[in-house]
């Protein structure tokens, strides 16, 4: 991590003769009030060992902490391109079996969603981290050469990758980065679909190497809050309405947040085909129109979101390498979300009743 406390030179030298007795409180009343406003940070230090008499020289130092300033701002627009997967090096089988319809021989396109976040202090004439409007100027001419483009013809970019979201996200991240000045690249986030989306987060604008990609999946079902365990009174008092005897239900929506690397042969950083196949045989399959009350793993354990997104994960978690499954998420409603990125070794074996 880039370290933000940024050292500034000695503002001051401070040299008392008072008996060492008295030093301690007087270095209290010093930093108070050279802190009084929380700006920065103080180190004292003695500068040579006390003389008989106790006397002790103290040095002046501050730090800068800007960790306190730091504000991020998020801005989003939208382009329109075209692009094809296709590996030159592999065989028209090859190409076929890996990508499927995006191998299609004219390609295929999308309306992308870019949401691009960057941080910094506020500048304190202006009381901005970064004109609003400078950014959307920047966005605009970095997207001039994506926008109503074919990606792999039209760009530099993809001549020797394909330009999946992933890889697509990493050259609009070190596009965007070289424009900004005064601020720093916190997190791009890109939207293929509303379905798929990718994050390639900075550290201080400093790359975490590290994209990550969300898929969301939907499916409608029944439940009840309600647990033997309290009284019919207790379980009316804690759940509400959603201890309605003859249930309720959802449309739910799941998000699976896998992370890593895109490979250099697909551009991906896992099978999106196998992801899908997964989700719908473990997860979907089994809840979609379905009371989930009734299903064998809930006959103990109330079936809150909580508990459904543990068992997600468990499921998932048996199919999906550990290095690659990331969190899961899980949109019970439209005020309503949970998320989980996995089992700690406190974590408690089965759902929570």
């Amino acid at each position: 991590m880039r370290d933000r406390l940024c050292r500034q030179p000695p503002r001051l030298r401070i040299f008392d003769q008072k008996p060492a007795g008295e030093i301690n409180l007087w270095v209290r009343i010093v930093i108070r009030r050279l802190t009084a406003h929380n700006t920065q940070t103080i180190l004292l230090r003695p500068t040579f060992p006390p003389t008989k008499t106790g006397a002790v020289g103290f040095s002046y130092q501050h730090y800068t902490d800007t960790r306190m300033r730091d504000v991020f701002l998020t801005k989003r627009i939208e382009f329109c391109s075209s692009h094809r997967y296709h590996q030159p090096r592999w065989s028209e089988k090859q190409n076929q079996t890996a990508f499927g319809h995006e191998h299609n021989l004219h390609g295929h396109g999308h309306n992308y969603l870019l949401e691009v976040s960057v941080g910094g202090p506020v500048n304190p004439l202006t009381g901005m981290v970064l004109n609003m409007y400078d950014l959307k100027r920047i966005l605009e001419v970095v997207l001039s050469e994506f926008d109503h483009k074919d990606l792999d013809k039209d760009t530099p970019y993809f001549t020797t990758t394909i330009a999946t979201p992933e890889n697509l996200a990493l050259v609009l991240s070190e596009r965007i980065a070289s424009h900004l000045d005064g601020a720093y690249l916190e997190r791009v986030r890109l939207f293929e679909d509303e379905d798929l989306y990718v994050d390639y987060p900075h550290n201080n604008g400093r790359s975490m190497n590290t994209v990550c990609l969300t898929r969301r999946y939907h499916f409608s079902a029944a439940h009840r809050l309600h647990t033997d365990r309290l009284s019919p009174e207790d379980n009316k008092k804690i759940f509400g309405k959603c201890n309605n005897p003859n249930g309720h239900g959802h449309n739910y929506t799941l998000e699976v947040t896998l992370h890593g690397q895109p490979h250099p042969d697909t551009g991906a950083i896992y099978d999106l085909s196998h992801l899908d196949q997964v989700v719908n045989d473990t997860i979907v399959k089994r809840f979609d129109h379905q009371h989930i009350n009734y299903d064998p793993a809930f006959r103990e354990t109330t079936t809150t979101g909580e508990n459904l997104l543990v068992l997600m994960w468990d499921l998932l978690a048996k199919e999906i390498p550990a290095e690659t499954l990331y969190k899961v998420g899980l949109i019970e409603t439209r005020d309503n979300y949970f998320e989980y990125y996995g089992r700690t070794p406190t974590s408690p074996a089965t759902p929570v009743p």
